[in-house]
């Protein structure tokens, strides 16, 4: 038996599998990624202690190896080896990726979920696996396909109808290509509705109230293109798919003149009248900070012409 397992073993340690199965669900509740273990994250390593009931024994009995290159001694918890022992397992099983093969696509040593993880995470913690299409979880499949759809050059006479939509089937792919979409827009708009501002989470964290709305809709064919979205709350997605209103080439809110026939009892929150009050004519949208993934004129002169002008 090993120094370390015979120390893991006197300290009656959890098994790695009883770690992982802790870290997976925990990565869920962040959204699915943490970075890398360290001095600086000791708050989530404490969590995952205080998961598995560790004792104050537990969580600081020292390890020591030496490092013969430096020639001295190194001390660090054996609950902490134990740890990275389970992460390191975990990627080894393609359930997370390796803080350094995630440093090659988010830029930051991170441990994330991969889709098989997620698809664990999401058994362990009894949540229903159709939620995975509408939570805001990070996958490494996701993250690149998020990134690409970032980095994609800007295309000048761009089409946002994708006519093949119309004889395709659900594949694996369309439903990552679909959260790698929500993912690429709610995060460039900073997880803001780019009409009201309004930015909130759910209590335990795993939904934003912000939506990725297809400017093209999907019912008619819309691409799944950062060109061709922009995040919006719930209402004013709603606001936006029916055609109360639009937006112009300059980004600025065009209303749609039937708001003024609007029975006078409609519409309202208290005594706020949120369809007038939070439309403001000629307003500039929130932007996100790089203009090359800002809305496409392509897909704004569509929803003018094709949802907004038949409505009006």
């Amino acid at each position: 038996m090993s120094y370390e397992s015979k120390i893991f073993k006197e300290l009656s340690l959890p098994n790695r599998d009883e770690v992982i199965h802790v870290l997976l669900m925990s990565l869920l509740k962040r959204n699915g990624y943490i970075k890398e273990f360290g001095s600086g994250n000791q708050e989530f390593v404490n969590e995952l202690a205080d998961l598995l009931g560790l004792s104050i024994q537990q969580r600081s009995f020292l390890m020591q190896t030496i490092v013969k290159k430096e020639g001295r001694i190194k001390t660090f918890p054996a609950w902490h080896r134990l740890l990275f022992r389970a992460a390191d397992t975990a990627a080894k099983e393609n359930l997370l990726s390796h803080p350094k093969d995630t440093l090659k696509i988010t830029g930051k040593r991170e441990w994330m979920l991969t889709e098989k993880g997620c698809d664990e995470a999401f058994r362990l913690s009894k949540i229903p696996i159709v939620r995975k299409q509408e939570l805001p979880i990070i996958t490494y499949e996701v993250q690149k396909i998020k990134n690409s759809l970032e980095k994609a050059e800007r295309i000048k006479n761009y089409n946002p109808v994708d006519t093949t939509k119309r004889t395709k089937i659900t594949t694996r792919e369309s439903l990552l290509r679909s959260r790698g979409f929500r993912q690429a827009i709610i995060q460039s708009y900073d997880y803001r509705c780019c009409i009201c501002g309004l930015k909130i989470a759910s209590p335990d964290n795993l939904t934003w109230e912000v939506e990725a709305a297809h400017i093209v809709p999907n019912r008619f064919y819309g691409k799944d293109d950062i060109w061709n979205g922009i995040a919006l709350c719930h209402f004013h997605h709603w606001s936006f798919d029916v055609g109360w209103f639009t937006l112009r080439n300059d980004f600025t809110i065009e209303v749609n003149d039937r708001i003024e026939k609007i029975p006078r009892e409609h519409g309202y929150m208290g005594n706020f009248d949120i369809l007038r009050q939070s439309l403001k004519p000629n307003k500039s949208i929130v932007l996100p900070k790089k203009n090359s993934i800002f809305p496409h004129e392509n897909a704004i002169s569509w929803h003018r012409n094709n949802i907004f002008l038949h409505t009006k």
